[in-house]
């Protein structure tokens, strides 16, 4: 039986380095693949010859997540299973993936207990087509369902400004951080608020009550 072909997708370089020498090692996986941020896992070449990726849920904040990458890879290679990892908790990321597309993915808790052992298990299952996402109960799914889909009618960019602001950051500071203009940045919180607080009244404080509802947003995540 050849080894399952696994692409790696780690911003941290020393995880990547550290993880990906493991995985490596073991006969039962080929890494055909090592990217630190989602431009370089978009390989066609590679995603069409791998099995299945091991996806780092937060990449870089101004691009994709590991489940926008997930997507993403799915599109290219219908087959490839998908794995996503973190430190948050990943009991409620299943509500993220397309109902019709979460055959062969898997969700897990980043550890340093786990072995290669735990993960040849898990990266096996998956690119297989079974995955874990449905050990999830119904019932926590349903109850970020709809919170989700608000979240991801947020652009990669609304999403990066929302997080600076909710750092405290005025649009001045958030445009010279990320290198837009002021007033984009302007229009961009309007569009955000818009999106976050649809019901919203002329008396409501905006920017307070947007910020508060994408942390909570980011807590659902």
């Amino acid at each position: 039986m050849r080894p399952i072909r696994v692409l790696f997708v780690e911003n941290d370089s020393a995880l990547r380095r550290i993880l990906g020498e493991m995985l490596a090692q073991s006969p039962n996986l080929e890494l055909v693949g090592s990217c630190a941020n989602a431009d370089e896992a978009l390989d066609r070449s590679i995603v069409r010859g791998a099995d299945v990726a091991l996806v780092d849920f937060s990449l870089d904040q101004n691009g994709l997540n590991g489940i926008e990458l997930g997507i993403a890879l799915r599109n290219i290679n219908e087959h490839i299973g998908v794995v996503i990892y973190s430190q948050y908790s990943v009991s409620q990321m299943v509500s993220r993936v397309p109902m019709a597309m979460r055959h062969g993915w898997s969700f897990f808790d980043k550890s340093a207990e786990m072995s290669i052992s735990d993960y040849v298990a898990v990266l096996r299952d998956t690119a297989s087509g079974n995955g874990n996402w449905e050990s999830f109960s119904a019932g926590e799914v349903t109850k970020v369902e709809t919170q989700s889909s608000i979240y991801f009618q947020l652009s990669p960019q609304q999403r990066s400004i929302m997080s600076l602001s909710s750092q405290g950051k005025s649009a001045k500071e958030i445009a010279a951080q990320l290198s837009l203009s002021y007033s984009y940045v302007r229009k961009e919180l309007s569009r955000s608020y818009a999106v976050l607080l649809p019901d919203a009244t002329p008396s409501d404080d905006l920017k307070t009550t947007a910020v508060l509802k994408y942390m909570e947003l980011m807590r659902l995540s």
